[in-house]
């Protein structure tokens, strides 16, 4: 696989996710971020998790694997830099230490163990990039991931707030739907559940009409709510209507088959329980998705980065948890 030839840097940005494992490429052309090639692999890190939080052999392998590719696709792209962070699923296993020299290994490149804060700013960069950072309403940005959530709280391009939530679509699927089973009284459960999580969230007073989504949760939920007659946006009654129709359908393999945008977005129950108890306790009362999140953000970092310290410097500079590709 050979880059194109173009004056614009390349850049690359890696996220080893609880439930995926995801590359970008990317170069910036007059102020326009355009991907010249994605990849993403399911590898299944938190629903693997053993009691002790100690990550499974066969996972690591498929793990491993993934990454030795990524490595294969970096090499042939040549980035000017990249950007490798790993989430909440590598916070939380007992056995990362052991693992993370293995993953560097394999990918060519060093990883950074990124905290929620971090995750947080850069899934706003992304969304505040992509939605253009002039304007000056609040934003409320929503993160569902498979292991965490993170709640941003931003004004134009200038953060304000960010709340990081021990609380994803895997662990919640498979707290409440381990068999598979979508009935009334588990998604209750699951909802009251969500909702208890986000008691606590310090983002003000204020009803948010309007917040971004800026995850697979979301942007799957918002596919299957316009098959209802959803109009591009996750309303409460929305949601309500997709928690009627899981639990009609009743087995979350059936919801797979029904909707091919749950099966590229894993453990959807979950995340649908969490995203109506965020909505209901937050007092949110539209959830638009947005085509941009952590990824897109790494990107965009690196771009800044390079265009405040020039191109020569940053190449310099990138050590430790950027690496130089």
């Amino acid at each position: 696989m050979q880059a194109p030839e173009s004056d614009s840097p390349i850049y690359a940005a890696v996220e080893l996710g609880s439930d995926s494992f995801r590359l970008h490429v990317g170069r910036f052309e007059d102020g326009v971020l355009r991907l010249v090639a994605t990849m993403a692999e399911p590898v299944r890190l938190a629903a693997t998790l053993d009691e002790d939080g100690m990550l499974c052999a066969s996972a690591m392998r498929r793990a491993l694997h993934c990454l030795d590719e990524f490595r294969q696709a970096l090499d042939a792209w040549r980035p000017q830099a990249v950007r490798v962070v790993a989430t909440s699923a590598l916070r939380m296993a007992r056995n990362a230490a052991l693992f993370l020299p293995a993953a560097g290994k394999a990918l060519g490149r060093p990883i950074e163990l990124i905290a929620g804060d971090e995750a947080g700013r850069l899934v706003y960069l992304g969304v505040a990039t992509t939605l253009g950072a002039h304007d000056s309403a609040p934003r409320l940005v929503v993160d569902i991931g498979s292991g965490s959530t993170e709640l941003v709280l931003g004004q134009g391009a200038a953060i304000r707030r960010i709340e990081s939530f021990a609380i994803g679509a895997v662990r919640q699927s498979l707290t409440f739907f381990a068999d598979g089973r979508l009935d009334a009284a588990a998604f209750d459960a699951a909802v009251r559940s969500s909702r208890s999580r986000f008691a606590e969230a310090r983002l003000g007073a204020q009803r948010w009409q309007q917040a971004y989504g800026a995850c697979g949760t979301v942007r799957a939920l918002a596919e299957i709510a316009q098959l209802h007659g959803e109009e591009g946006v996750l309303s409460r009654a929305g949601l309500e209507r997709l928690r009627a129709d899981f639990t009609e359908i009743g087995h979350v393999a059936r919801v797979r088959l029904a909707y091919p945008a749950a099966e590229r977005a894993s453990h959807l129950p979950g995340g649908l329980a969490i995203l109506i108890g965020l909505m209901e306790e937050l007092d949110i009362a539209e959830l638009a998705p947005v085509h941009a999140g952590l990824r897109v953000g790494a990107l965009w970092d690196l771009h800044q980065r390079a265009a405040a310290v020039g191109s020569a410097a940053l190449l310099d500079s990138l050590t430790g948890p950027l690496g130089v590709g």
